[in-house]
């Protein structure tokens, strides 16, 4: 328990540990919303609409996501607190039991998805060719689904035990193999959104295959092997006090870009308001993942030291996380409020898209400037195993509040409506997590969780 991985968790400097690793998540997870970035404007220049498929078939995309965030992040936290227990053995068997249930999981849902693809697709498809250009896309996702939960379960687990470096090896190999992918598929194949979907599975799998071996290679602190991956109910509790509420969040995320499109496709907007919802949610994710990066780095460093018994260090990392995510938020905020229209354009839209962009970007602005610190809060509970209050800050800002908002305000306000309902669930979420937070401001309220659960 000696590695330099551990030290930085327990012994280094709280901002210089953060910022130390959370640069090779950053690096990782920004490399991986580029490529999601590049994805829509090779296919908007393949076809202005194709865009609108891409943010139709997200809804089922996020599935995959919410079965492996749940299983990472929920293994990860307890992992952090394992580790700074000095129970490595038991950290083991949680590594070992997230990866056979994600495989487990991942066929399952791949399974069901297929089944039900055609269904599923048809609610939110404007017309035929719509819904072939959909399908087309959707298949070749549905089949990398376990990929993509693997990835998600092995990156958080390298991120519990302060292995960032190899977690961003993998996000960024595979990220740079879909950016290489996408043009030939799309132009030089002329596979269309087809080839889009392809290199994304392909570039999923390609990532799996790296961690997989980083592994099998013993290259990290913790391993996975075949003697741990056995039924344990209460590491199934420890994971899901924390995972259920991610399960939730991005079951309801799902549940929320789906009732998104459909409101986008009812209220006049049609495909052309699908696909602008659809660039401007992938613009928005690269500063967004910025902040995701410095979360994950919160993460293990508040886990560690709540595990380990020191308050000081948990309240230091989200001061600190807290404070710099924030003014990248408001800085992002600024730049899309007052010059969206310019970022917007890299996009091949009709001037009737753009004008849906830069409005949308105005709604959008006002919400971002408080997502550094409802994130922060979010991690901070996350780590601290505090299951319902993530829970709450988990299911806020994409269920609690934004499903109410897409339902109530586009028969308000039309389009507007449909633009502004991301906003105003930002801002409400943030008042919900200073709420949240207030009794957690003194170390002393720390302290007594630390010594009352010892």
């Amino acid at each position: 328990m000696d590695d330099a991985r551990i030290k930085t968790l327990k012994d280094e400097k709280v901002s210089k540990a953060i910022i130390k690793l959370s640069i090779p998540a950053i690096i990782g997870m920004l490399v991986m919303a580029i490529y999601n970035f590049v994805d829509a404007v090779f296919v908007s220049w393949y076809d202005v609409s194709a865009p609108g498929a891409l943010q139709v078939v997200m809804p089922v995309m996020l599935i995959a996501s919410a079965i492996g965030l749940s299983l990472g992040i929920g293994g990860a936290s307890y992992i952090s607190r394992l580790l700074g227990a000095h129970k490595k053995d038991r950290a083991e068997q949680v590594v070992s039991l997230v990866f056979i249930t994600g495989i487990i999981l991942g066929v399952l849902s791949t399974i069901f998805n297929y089944i039900f693809m055609d269904k599923i697709f048809s609610i939110f498809a404007t017309d035929q060719a719509n819904m072939n250009m959909i399908k087309n896309y959707g298949t070749y996702i549905i089949y990398g689904y376990t990929f993509m939960i693997l990835n998600m379960i092995l990156n958080n687990i390298l991120r519990s035990e302060g292995s960032v470096k190899y977690s961003m090896i993998a996000m960024i190999s595979g990220s740079i193999l879909n950016i290489i992918l996408d043009p030939i598929f799309i132009f030089v194949f002329d596979w269309g959104v087809e080839g889009a979907a392809i290199a994304t599975t392909l570039s999923n799998m390609f990532s799996f295959v790296i961690l997989l071996f980083i592994f099998l290679n013993k290259k990290t602190i913790l391993h996975l092997k075949i003697k741990n991956m056995k039924f344990d109910l209460s590491i199934y509790k420890e994971v899901l006090i924390v995972g259920l509420p991610i399960l939730f969040r991005q079951f309801l995320f799902s549940l929320s870009m789906g009732l998104l499109n459909y409101a986008a496709k009812q209220y006049g907007g049609g495909n052309e308001l699908i696909s602008v919802i659809g660039n401007m949610l992938r613009t928005v994710t690269i500063p967004s993942y910025i902040i995701f990066g410095f979360g994950q780095a919160l993460q293990p460093v508040a886990g560690y030291n709540y595990g380990a018994k020191n308050p000081q260090r948990v309240m230091e990392s989200f001061k600190f996380t807290a404070k710099i995510t924030s003014i990248i938020m408001i800085i992002t905020a600024i730049i899309f409020g007052l010059f969206g229209s310019y970022v917007i354009r890299i996009f091949n839209m009709s001037d009737t898209m753009i004008d849906y962009a830069i409005k949308g970007f105005r709604y959008l602005s006002i919400g971002l400037i408080f997502l550094g610190f409802t994130n922060s809060v979010t991690v901070f509970f996350q780590a601290l195993g505090k299951g319902f209050k993530a829970l709450l800050m988990s299911i806020s800002r994409q269920g609690f509040f934004f499903i109410p908002a897409i339902l109530i305000l586009p028969k308000i306000l039309g389009i507007d409506g449909v633009l502004a309902a991301q906003g105003l669930s930002d801002i409400l979420s943030a008042i919900l997590a200073f709420i949240l937070f207030i009794p957690y401001i003194k170390t002393s309220k720390i302290e007594k969780l630390i010594y009352k659960t010892t």
